[in-house]
């Protein structure tokens, strides 16, 4: 394996962990992941929003996204003002790490 193949699967786990930390704040489903639930309740999520933001996807398709993943779920209620705070949250996090890179090639 390439150093350079390394770099970007450790990048690419990075945004991953990343995204992961922010849907435990999140949390649709008030379970507080790690507390009260698995730490690990809404990491399977992480990875397709990390693809779905390097396709080009802005912050209002995340929202939109979110919102699916949300209506989902059993019980849970909309919360559309969190919703849109996370999946700005998201596409800065991730933005930022793609400049970061940008600038170091």
């Amino acid at each position: 394996m390439s150093n350079n193949h390394k770099s970007r699967t450790k990048e690419a786990r990075l945004r991953i962990q990343a995204v992961q930390t922010i849907l435990k704040r999140w949390d649709p489903m008030d379970l507080a992941p790690g507390e009260f639930a698995p730490a690990d309740e809404y990491d399977s999520y992480a990875p397709h929003i990390v693809s779905l933001v390097f396709q080009g996807y802005s912050a209002e398709q995340i929202l939109e996204h979110l919102q699916r993943l949300r209506s989902g779920m059993v019980c849970m209620r909309e919360n559309p003002r969190h919703d849109i705070e996370i999946a700005g949250e998201i596409i800065a996090t991730l933005r930022n790490t793609l400049e970061g890179n940008d600038q170091q090639t």
